[in-house]
C-alpha cells in the first residue's frame, strides 16, 4: 500500500485510487502474491460524550487567540532534558509500539473532503454536522488484525508473505532472512518506492513497529506450519492478540482496577451497538498519550547501542529511504530481548507527562526533509487537531465521568493549581494566559492527569476509563471476540498458564 506520512488525513478518493493501482500491480507482479479480497467498509467517527457539544463552556474558546495559544503550548512541550526520555517507569518499551500497532489496527481517519490545513492562522472548529458526516474510518476497528490481514496484505497460499533482509554483515545472532516486511520494488515514485505491502502503511513508519508487524506475520505462518488453515490461523491469532490487549497491555498502561471492572461488569460509557463508531475523544485525544511514551533513543541490538529515533525512522520506507537498501539491512534486525521484561535489562517507556522528546518536533516528509515551520511539531498538530474536531475540555469530560460513574468510583477533576504546578514554567504561563488552566485541551489534560495522579507510570482515571472502555468495547463487537466465548483461555505456548503476553507472542513467532 502506498506510503502515508505521519498525521496525514487520507482522502477517500485517494484511498480508492491507491487500492486499485496496487491491486493491479499485485496481479501482474512475478512475486505471485494474492491480494486479500475482503473490502474495507468505512465507518463513522462519533463523540463519546455528544451531550457536551451543546454548551460552549465545555469546549475551547473559538478564535485566533486560542489557535495561536495551542501552537505555542505545543512548541513548549519539547523535552530538552539531557536524558533520552523522562525516566524509567517500569513499562517495557515494546508496549509503546504495541500501542501504536493497536492504533493502526483500529483507526485510520479518512475524509470525504479535504480537511483544512491544521496550521492555517484562521483555523476554526469544524461544524458538528461536518464532523459527523464527513470523517470516516478505514479500519474495521474491532481488533481483528485488520492491519495484518486487511486490504492488499500479500499471501502465498495460506501463509503471509514476509520480506527478506539485505545481507551486509552484522546480523544479530539467531536471526534468519525472513525479518522484513514484503515490499514493492525500487522505483522513482516516492509514494511506491520500496513501500511495504501490508494492510496499513503506517506500520512501516519506524523500524520497531515494522519489526513488530513482521512478528505477527511470522506468528500466522507458524500456525499454518502447525497444520492450521489460513482462516483458522487468523481466528486463533486474533483471539490471542485480543487477550494481549485486554490482559497484558491495558493492565500496564491504564489503572488495573478500572480495566478489570469493565471486563467483569461491562461497559458503562462506550456501547458501539450494532453500528460500530470510533469515539473521537479516544482517537484524537486519549489514545495519543502514547506519543509521550516515546524515547529519544533505544538500545536496539548488538550493533546500535543506542539507535536514535531518527535512525529508526530512516530504516523504513514510509519515513526514510531504508538507508538506500532495497530491503531492511540485516544489521537492523531488532533484538526484542532489549524491549520486553524477560529478566534482563530492557528499554523502558518514557513516563507519561506533558513533554515529548525532541525528534517529535522535527518530523519529515517522504524524502526525509524536515517539514516547514510548525508542521514538524507533533504536539502542536495534536492540539490543533483536537481544536479542529471540537474536543471537549479535560475538565468537562472529567465532570461528566464523575457524574456517570459516581456509584462505581470517584473521578477527580484536576484543579487549575494542580495543573499549573505540575508543568514547566513556560507551559504554565501559556496555560494561564490562554485560560487553559480552567478549560484544558483534552489530550494535554490526560497527559497532565497521568503525571499528577499516577506519577506518569500509567494513565489517570479519565485516560484509563476512555482507553479501557473503547478497547474492551471494540473487542466485544469483534466476530472473533474472546469475550463471546465462555471461559476462553489462550492455548499457545506461554510462560504462565492461562496467560499470553506480548513476550509470548514474540517467542512463538521465533523473534525473541
Amino acid at each position: 500500500m502506498p506510503r502515508l506520512p505521519h498525521g496525514k488525513v487520507f482522502d477517500l478518493d485517494d484511498f480508492k485510487d491507491a487500492r486499485e493501482k496496487l491491486a493491479e500491480s499485485g496481479a501482474n507482479t512475478l512475486m505471485g502474491f494474492a491480494v486479500m479480497a475482503r473490502p474495507v467498509d468505512t465507518q463513522e467517527f462519533g463523540f463519546l460524550f455528544p451531550e457536551l457539544q451543546s454548551d460552549p463552556d465545555n469546549l475551547l474558546p473559538e478564535g485566533q487567540t486560542t489557535r495561536d495559544a495551542l501552537v505555542a503550548l505545543g512548541l513548549a512541550m519539547r523535552d530538552t532534558g539531557g536524558q533520552a526520555g523522562g525516566g524509567n517507569i517500569g513499562l517495557p518499551a515494546a508496549y509503546t509500539y504495541f500501542g501504536q500497532f493497536v492504533d493502526h489496527d483500529i483507526t485510520l481517519e479518512a475524509s470525504s473532503a479535504t480537511l483544512p490545513e491544521l496550521l492555517d492562522p484562521d483555523l476554526a472548529p469544524l461544524p458538528l454536522a461536518e464532523i459527523e458526516s464527513g470523517i470516516h474510518n478505514l479500519r474495521t476497528a474491532t481488533l481483528e488484525l485488520d492491519s495484518v490481514y486487511g486490504l492488499l496484505a500479500p499471501r502465498s497460499g495460506a501463509k503471509m508473505k514476509i520480506g527478506k533482509v539485505t545481507e551486509i554483515g552484522g546480523r544479530p545472532a539467531g536471526k534468519d532472512d525472513k525479518n522484513d516486511l514484503p515490499r514493492e520494488p525500487r522505483v522513482s515514485d516516492p509514494i511506491h518506492d520500496r513501500a511495504a505491502l501490508i494492510g496499513d502503511p503506517r506500520n512501516d513508519e519506524n523500524t520497531i513497529i515494522a519489526q513488530l508487524h513482521v512478528a505477527f506475520l511470522r506468528a500466522h505462518n507458524e500456525l499454518v506450519d502447525g497444520g492450521a488453515t489460513a482462516k483458522a490461523a487468523m481466528r486463533r491469532l486474533r483471539r490471542h492478540y485480543q487477550h494481549i490487549v485486554l490482559h497484558d497491555f491495558l493492565g500496564r498502561i491504564a489503572d488495573p482496577a478500572i480495566v478489570t471492572g469493565i471486563i467483569e461488569n461491562g461497559n458503562r460509557i462506550y456501547d458501539p451497538g450494532d453500528e460500530i463508531f470510533m469515539p473521537l475523544e479516544f482517537s484524537v485525544a486519549a489514545y495519543r498519550f502514547g506519543h509521550s511514551l516515546i524515547r529519544r533513543d533505544y538500545e536496539f541490538n548488538i550493533n546500535f547501542q543506542p539507535a536514535t529515533l531518527d535512525q529508526l525512522f530512516t530504516f523504513t520506507a514510509l519515513s526514510g529511504q531504508l538507508g538506500e537498501f532495497d530491503t531492511l539491512p540485516e544489521n537492523w534486525i531488532i533484538e526484542w530481548k532489549n524491549f520486553v521484561d524477560t529478566g534482563k535489562p530492557f528499554n523502558h517507556a518514557r513516563r507519561i507527562d506533558t513533554k515529548l522528546v525532541e525528534p517529535l518536533f522535527e518530523l519529515k516528509d517522504l524524502r526525509g526533509r524536515p517539514l516547514p515551520e510548525n508542521r514538524k511539531s507533533l504536539a502542536a498538530r495534536n492540539l490543533l487537531r483536537g481544536y479542529l474536531l471540537r474536543m471537549p475540555t479535560g475538565q468537562a469530560v472529567a465532570r461528566r465521568l464523575r457524574n456517570l460513574l459516581s456509584e462505581v468510583r470517584d473521578v477527580p477533576v484536576l484543579r487549575p493549581a494542580e495543573i499549573r504546578d505540575s508543568v514547566s514554567s513556560e507551559q504554565a504561563q501559556i496555560l494561564e494566559d490562554a485560560g487553559f488552566l480552567q478549560r484544558t485541551p483534552l489530550w494535554y489534560y490526560i497527559l497532565a492527569e497521568a503525571s499528577i495522579l499516577a506519577d506518569g507510570r500509567r494513565l489517570g482515571p479519565v485516560g484509563s476509563t476512555i482507553v479501557a472502555e473503547v478497547l474492551i468495547g471494540l473487542v466485544q463487537r469483534s466476530e472473533n471476540s474472546i469475550l463471546d466465548v465462555t471461559d476462553w483461555k489462550p492455548n499457545l505456548p506461554s510462560e504462565e498458564p492461562d496467560k499470553f503476553t506480548l513476550s509470548d507472542l514474540l517467542r512463538f513467532a521465533g523473534v525473541l
